[in-house]
């Protein structure tokens, strides 16, 4: 896959031919300025390498700024969020199951086809309902307060 897909915020390219390899996904990823990525878990362990720039991620019941040069290792049901407060994109190497590289190819539009602002109801729709169907949780707006994002 040669273009980055809008994963609802974040960009992400598949580097891993998912056809040919089932063992493991890499992927680059982008984090636009002002992107959140609310509470989230599921069974994928992702191992994320900040390439530039600086983020923000929610894991083991804190936040902690992640730089670059810098890892965070996420295993599997483990609940965590990302955002990035900061006037940059923050790039990051992504390593994970190819399940989830299946899932980011199934949500994920061309960033060039995405208009500005925040997605249409029926492209969330479709992402919670992919995201159900993979088997991930999603947090609630309640979940996502109670760590300081608030969501709509």
């Amino acid at each position: 896959m040669s273009t980055f897909l809008d994963v609802m915020g974040p960009r992400i390219k598949v580097l891993t031919d998912l056809v040919k390899n089932r063992d493991y996904s890499l992927m680059e990823a982008e984090v636009p300025a002002g992107v959140v990525v609310p509470v989230h878990s599921h069974d994928d362990r992702e191992t994320f390498v900040v390439l530039s720039g600086e983020l923000e991620a929610f894991t083991n019941d804190r936040w902690e700024i992640v730089r670059s040069g810098e890892t965070v290792d996420i295993p599997g049901d483990v609940k965590h969020a990302w955002r990035n407060s900061t006037n940059e994109t923050v790039k990051l190497l992504v390593a994970s199951t190819a399940k989830m590289g299946d899932f980011f190819v199934e949500i994920g539009r061309p960033s060039d086809s995405v208009p500005p602002g925040p997605p249409a109801p029926e492209v969330l729709h479709h992402f919670v309902e992919v995201a159900i169907a993979y088997g991930y949780w999603l947090g609630t707006p309640e979940d996502n307060a109670s760590i300081g994002i608030q969501l709509g």
